[in-house]
């Protein structure tokens, strides 16, 4: 496996409100890099936020760290005329890091169908899951795409907004582009030179979860863009759908969990995720494996039970509230178990 990355979030908006990292600290990002590059055994990171200055940030970081770099900008919730011409003024940065020597793959978007506008119907991220649900899309990978009719005019509004976005992009970066699938998606992907795909693993077998990476076998060097698990028993099974077992705060910050149930914290399950999906993935011909997430401190570690929000998390660290004095150090987070095991993991890849 060519690749071991793991995933960087710089900042972004998942819902109005703050950005998923802020503030920004350009120092903590250099700090995480060489993190990443000397004590995880990464080779490469996927970096994704919103605002362009940050990511060139962090793709010089990780560049300065000898990290091979994904740049991965990412307007959620965003029309189709919005992503163009934000994905083409991120293509002119990336151009300039690339011409000063990083080496560097542009990610040209991430479930577009969910996460932005004009593909799948409805205005907000619940009605466009409810429309991929109704249509039989679904992420695991035991499922046949959707095959209504309605979903496929949405796919193919999606290769359209796909080509133009390419269109600007290719205009202004000179380098290899890619995209980042979810499994429901039907992409065209004669319009990039690498296959790029989001593929948890969600309780299906390891024959199944391998045969899946089959239909992505195109000729093209293929990347599994994302994959990870959160931090409580029971959460490996459900893979990229584990979060959703936190359905809000309440106004003292605790959890609200569903069917009012406060999960139990297992850093092991998370571990043993990320440890198993590893070892599978790097014999199945793929070109590399990011582990999603690395820190996500929008969603700190306050204290255990129902103030545990960091469990239902995919980050490999554990981040604590603005008023902890260990969220003012450098680092300001502590690995999780599934940070030294995917270290041991990726340490003995060649």
């Amino acid at each position: 496996m060519k690749y071991k990355g793991v995933v960087h979030d710089v900042g972004l908006q998942f819902s109005p409100g703050p950005f998923s990292v802020d503030p920004f600290n350009a120092d903590l990002v250099r700090y995480d890099m060489k993190a990443i590059a000397n004590e995880l055994h990464a080779n490469s990171v996927r970096i994704e936020g919103e605002e362009i200055p940050r990511l060139v940030v962090a793709a010089q970081a990780a560049h300065d760290a000898g990290l091979h770099v994904l740049f991965n900008p990412w307007k959620m919730g965003a029309n189709a005329q919005e992503t163009i011409a934000y994905m083409t003024e991120a293509a002119k940065a990336a151009e300039e890091l690339r011409k000063k020597g990083v080496d560097i793959i542009f990610v040209t978007g991430c479930e577009y169908t969910i996460f932005s506008q004009g593909a799948f119907p409805g205005e907000t991220f619940n009605e466009r899951v409810m429309f991929m649900i109704e249509n039989g899309g679904a992420p695991g990978h035991e499922h046949a795409q959707g095959t209504s009719e309605a979903f496929q005019q949405a796919n193919a509004r999606l290769n359209k907004i796909l080509a133009d976005i390419v269109s600007g992009v290719r205009a202004n970066f000179k380098g290899k582009l890619t995209y980042s699938s979810g499994t429901w998606e039907e992409v065209n992907w004669d319009l990039f030179d690498i296959v790029g795909i989001d593929y948890y693993r969600r309780g299906e077998s390891e024959e199944q979860y391998v045969k899946g990476l089959e239909r992505y076998k195109i000729g093209k060097p293929l990347l599994v863009m994302e994959v990870g698990s959160c931090a409580y028993e029971g959460a490996g099974e459900k893979g990229d759908g584990g979060f959703a077992v936190l359905q809000g705060t309440n106004p003292d910050g605790t959890g609200i969990y569903m069917d009012n149930k406060v999960p139990v914290r297992s850093e092991k399950e998370q571990a043993d995720y990320v440890e198993t999906q590893v070892n599978v993935l790097k014999d199945t011909g793929v070109e590399g494996t990011y582990i999603y997430v690395f820190a996500f401190p929008i969603m700190p570690y306050y204290g255990p039970g129902n103030r545990d929000l960091d469990m239902t998390t995919y980050s490999l660290v554990k981040s604590f509230p603005k008023d902890d004095p260990r969220s003012q150090k450098i680092p300001s987070w502590e690995k999780k178990e599934a940070f030294d095991r995917l270290a041991k993991v990726y340490g003995q890849l060649k």
